[in-house]
């Protein structure tokens, strides 16, 4: 293999599932495009640069002088550009690459039990016109062990575009937080973050034997484009942000309210303890809202949490009747229950107040006491 250290600049390959265009699905791990590139040895069997994907004869534009594997993408290093190519190709002619590769088990392969470089296509324009130059001849077989060309999709800014409207659509449709469990914004800034990586360290092709010219190819997204573009998302998601948190605090005093009602309820019903009224509050609000299905004797029940403590609350026993009532000296009073003979004492001494009389607790507790013993 050569040993040149000028760095390869032309990506033409990645790890992942693809497809190749006889429809054959092959996945390739980053331990295989190690080997891919290792394996390369233009001594051995160089890879031309054509247009398309010949079967039998083309006419090269370029070769590959060594591939190698960094970042996660296969590059390949130009040699020999056809000069009428290197213009086509620098003119946005070609925009998309492919790699055809060999299969460790396809008859032809110039190292068996490796994957190896076919030839590395390019895709989209007409081929220009050279004169003079030999045909590459190809004849290896077809079929599952047959070399695989894969089409390289790489257009970053179109699919940086499509993911930010898909993400501009779910955040309209659904929440922020929904859109970032989807499509995170950082991923979306990392594929144009890369796309700009890459625009600057390809160099135009050129003709030259050894090495390319430096890269002056000027990004299609300024960065003040970007950054305006990247303000006004900020905004907008604060601006739905915030009307998310104000419509979940709306809903959560709404339910709250609702709540503390139903506790008034049960408070005044006497199904439960004033000083309780707060706890089962809170309880009821922490509820989860997940219905919960079990049978009953032969009947199937299916309520959620909350309902099913309602339904406890107001089939329970009434502890006492905190209603309105004027007290009178024949009204029954439970003195086992401290908390309802200090109740009883209060409205005797509310009601003695009324009268433009003031009575201390402890006359008050004496009266209820007196008054219930008769």
């Amino acid at each position: 293999m050569t040993t040149s250290t000028a760095k390869a600049t032309l990506a033409v390959f990645a790890p992942g599932t693809h497809t190749a265009m006889d429809g054959r699905t092959i996945t390739f791990t980053p331990e295989d495009c190690i080997d891919l590139a290792n394996s390369y040895d233009p001594s051995v069997s160089e890879a031309p640069f054509v247009i398309g994907h010949p079967s039998l004869t083309a006419p090269a534009y370029g070769w590959a002088e060594r591939l190698e594997y960094r970042d996660g993408i296969v590059y390949a290093a130009p040699r020999q550009v056809n000069p009428a190519f290197a213009e086509a190709f620098n003119a946005g002619s070609y925009k998309k690459r492919s790699l055809s590769i060999y299969q460790p088990d396809s008859p032809g392969n110039p190292k068996p039990g490796h994957f190896y470089a076919r030839h590395v296509g390019f895709l989209g324009a007409v081929p220009p016109g050279v004169k003079g130059l030999p045909d590459a001849q190809f004849a290896e077989a077809s079929g599952d062990n047959g070399p695989l060309e894969f089409a390289l999709p790489w257009e970053a800014d179109n699919l940086a575009s499509l993911f930010q409207s898909i993400r501009d659509w779910v955040i309209q449709e659904t929440t922020i937080e929904q859109a970032d469990s989807i499509i995170p914004q950082w991923r979306i800034q990392s594929i144009l973050d890369s796309a700009t990586d890459e625009r600057k360290s390809i160099s135009p092709l050129a003709y030259a034997e050894e090495n390319n010219v430096d890269p002056n190819q000027t990004p299609t997204v300024t960065a003040e484009e970007l950054a305006r573009r990247e303000t006004a998302l900020a905004e907008r998601e604060e601006k739905l942000r915030k009307d998310e948190e104000a419509a979940k605090q709306r809903d959560a005093k709404v339910r709250r309210d609702a709540v503390v009602s139903y506790a008034d309820g049960l408070v005044k019903a006497g199904s439960i303890l004033p000083r309780q009224k707060n706890t089962v509050v809170e309880v009821l609000l922490c509820l989860d809202s997940t219905p919960l299905s079990f049978a009953d004797g032969d009947a199937t029940v299916n309520k959620t949490p909350e309902e099913l403590l309602r339904d406890v609350l107001s089939q329970k026993p009434k502890v006492m009747d905190f209603s309105e009532k004027t007290g009178t000296a024949d009204a029954p009073v439970d003195f086992a229950d401290a908390s309802a003979l200090a109740t009883a004492a209060q409205n005797y001494q509310a009601e003695q107040a009324k009268q433009g009389r003031t009575i201390s607790m402890t006359d008050a507790v004496n009266h209820v006491k007196k008054g219930a013993q008769q």
